[in-house]
């Protein structure tokens, strides 16, 4: 539920979800703040005490810290995965493109043709800016990959030469890779861990202020930038977590300098 809640808000604007989460942190950090206070009022704390209270919040913030760190090596992880596969379906679609020149007759051109739509196909899907779009794609997708499956089957059938087993091989590797890529751009981080972030986050600096309200001092200043530095940081995990909200995209170039690469289409098609 939480990463649906992340993604409603980021989807509308990424201020507002850091906005969102840094309410969430200074409501926590000052319900801590109050009851170190009040425990404070209830009765004096001992310097030994308020050291206990120190060892214990740093180590949850070490704890927090640690944790932000491995959510944002998953999500990082997930977003160098589709920057990769960007590439490596460019390079087969490329690789592609050029034996189909190679198949003598009809099918040849014909072939060359559609792994251009193809892979115009695939740059609409690369850059979609939400979810909507990707079930026509993908239809899309399946279309061509099967009329040029059909394509290469009858020229295999008619004149099995090494031209024509190279080719099949690319295209194995074209489609490949473009489920590989949808894979990717539907994958994200367990959602354990954004729950833990979360909570441990709150929990964390409520211990943090809860601290300070037993020294009685506040650190308005300090505090404030802790916890913008500390929601900018889950938002930058939600971003590179969700393929299609957010500003952190996958760069198309790959896709677009392989289509700038065909020529225009032939007669065949």
């Amino acid at each position: 539920m939480i990463d649906y809640a992340f993604a409603w808000l980021l989807g509308r604007n990424l201020l507002l979800l850091g906005a969102v989460l840094f309410a969430l942190l200074s409501v926590a950090g000052e319900l801590g703040f109050r009851v170190g206070a009040w425990r404070v009022r209830q009765r004096p704390c001992q310097d030994r005490e308020l050291a206990g209270v120190s060892t214990f919040t740093g180590g949850m913030l070490a704890l927090l810290a640690f944790t932000l760190g491995l959510t944002i090596s998953f999500a990082q992880d997930r977003f160098e995965a589709r920057r990769a596969l960007v590439v490596q379906e460019a390079n087969a679609i490329g690789t592609a493109w050029l034996r189909a020149g190679l198949v003598t007759g009809d099918e040849g051109p014909a072939m060359a043709g559609w792994i251009e739509d193809y892979a115009k196909v695939r740059l609409a899907y690369t850059i979609a800016e939400s979810t909507a779009p990707e079930p026509r794609l993908i239809a899309e997708t399946k279309a061509l990959q099967t009329r040029i499956w059909e394509a290469v089957t009858r020229v295999a059938r008619r004149d099995p030469t090494p031209v024509t087993s190279s080719l099949i091989v690319s295209l194995n590797e074209m489609f490949d890779s473009g489920l590989a890529q949808r894979f990717a751009y539907d994958s994200r981080g367990p959602v354990n861990l954004t729950w833990m972030l979360l909570i441990g986050s709150l929990l964390a600096i409520g211990a943090m202020n809860y601290q300070l309200g037993l020294s009685g001092v506040r650190q308005i200043a300090l505090t404030s930038l802790l916890l913008v530095m500390w929601s900018g940081g889950m938002v930058l995990i939600t971003d590179l977590n969700r393929a299609r909200l957010g500003s952190i995209r996958v760069d198309p170039a790959p896709l677009v300098w392989t289509i700038q690469g065909f020529t225009p289409p032939s007669a065949g098609r």
